[in-house]
């Protein structure tokens, strides 16, 4: 693209990957269309927030650590000014108008730095994919013993197939 000007806030809007931007406080600053789609929320539920508030773990799973988690990953990309890429993540999200109502759900992220002109960490993005439905197809091909080649579009049984 010679000579065009990209839209930058345009594509970041756009973006297929839920993305939230954060201050360096947690802040929610922005979110693009694709987080509001996969939450179930509006821009104004979301903009001005703590995250953690927004999205407040599960009460009733004791043993939940995505807040924990992301909190250690998000003080990480402060400290370093690096990207920290996450391991799978079990994230019960409150059901919207549904006070108290979770539902489970399975994440894959990074959270990044955004840089300022003087080289600090001024906005931490959080993409965040849902991985919900393929986790539990995974483990249904895994728990039935069956792989599916999608190159060919046959599913073949691991077992005695050869397949290590």
């Amino acid at each position: 693209m010679t000579g065009a000007q990209i839209d930058y806030a345009a594509v970041y809007r756009q973006l297929p990957i839920p993305v939230l931007l954060l201050t360096p406080e947690f802040a929610i600053a922005d979110v693009n269309q694709a987080s509001l789609q996969a939450t179930g929320r509006t821009r104004d539920e979301l903009l001005g927030r703590d995250v953690f508030d927004a999205f407040p773990g599960n009460p009733s799973d004791p043993g939940a650590t995505t807040v924990s988690n992301t909190i250690a990953s998000l003080r990480q990309v402060l400290a370093t000014g690096e990207p920290y890429a996450m391991e799978f993540q079990k994230s019960d999200i409150e059901v919207p108008g549904s006070p108290g109502l979770f539902a489970r759900y399975y994440w894959s992220g990074v959270n990044a730095p955004v840089l300022g002109p003087d080289g600090r960490v001024e906005l931490i993005a959080i993409m965040a994919e849902d991985v919900t439905d393929r986790l539990h197809r995974f483990l249904s091909a895994v728990e039935s013993d069956e792989m599916y080649d999608e190159d060919s579009g046959l599913a073949a049984r691991t077992a005695g197939a050869g397949v290590a």
